[in-house]
């Protein structure tokens, strides 16, 4: 598993797409807020995971962490799989409850995700930044 992580609109999304290319990855099935079901192709990108989690922050924070990085990582066996990654808030508390819900459970489920994955890469305005 490989994580691109950096702001909204910092490039994310365009430095996968010319990664890729650089990579010979062409048989790409991309899954933008949603998670895959049954990919086909050799290499799965999922970005917006955001989306994933807001409606289901009524569960347990934790829980919801864990089964989403365990979907992601059972993919892992019989895929290259690419996550894009929004980092939100960077260090800034949001005053609307919801959004710091949103904020807390994405930080979990990257946390999580980060420690299982092979490579993490830092996009910032369009700049890769290696972490792992």
């Amino acid at each position: 598993m490989h994580i691109f992580i950096g702001g909204a609109y910092n490039g994310k999304h365009e430095y996968v797409i010319n990664w890729l290319k650089e990579q010979d990855l062409f048989d790409v099935e991309w899954y933008i807020g949603q998670l895959p079901q049954n990919p086909t192709s050799e290499t799965i990108v999922v970005s917006g995971l955001e989306r994933v989690v807001k409606p289901l922050l009524e569960q347990d924070e934790r829980k919801l962490a864990t089964q989403i990085t365990e979907q992601l990582q059972s993919f892992d066996k019989k895929h290259r799989v690419i996550i894009i990654a929004t980092e939100m808030g960077r260090g800034i508390v949001p005053i609307d409850q919801h959004d710091r819900q949103l904020r807390d459970t994405c930080g979990r489920l990257y946390q999580q995700l980060f420690a299982v994955s092979e490579h993490v890469t830092r996009i910032w305005y369009g700049l890769a930044e290696k972490i792992k």
